[in-house]
């Protein structure tokens, strides 16, 4: 999704903001991103700019925090993602 905007959007987090806040690296975001666990950024140009910046949901820097305790404490990518969507999971 891309548009073209002259200002931030409302109720979502820059890219930059979501790894510092989260206090995850940017491969960590990128994989969670391509596994499922954190949804994709919107992408922003802005006039007068070159290139664009990603934006996430509001809610995704929860969703990481979240994601990184879970893995800190030892759960897989696939039962993470068991969780996120409400399943059961086996300790």
């Amino acid at each position: 999704m891309t548009e073209q905007l002259s200002g931030p959007p409302n109720d979502h987090i820059e890219r930059g903001e979501l790894l510092r806040l989260s206090r995850i690296s940017p491969a960590e975001l990128n994989h969670w991103v391509n596994r499922g666990l954190l949804p994709k950024p919107s992408l922003r140009y802005f006039k007068g700019t070159i290139g664009a910046r990603s934006y996430y949901p509001a809610w995704a820097l929860e969703r990481a925090q979240y994601v990184k305790r879970l893995r800190g404490l030892g759960f897989s990518g696939r039962k993470v993602r068991k969780i996120l969507r409400g399943e059961k999971v086996n300790l």
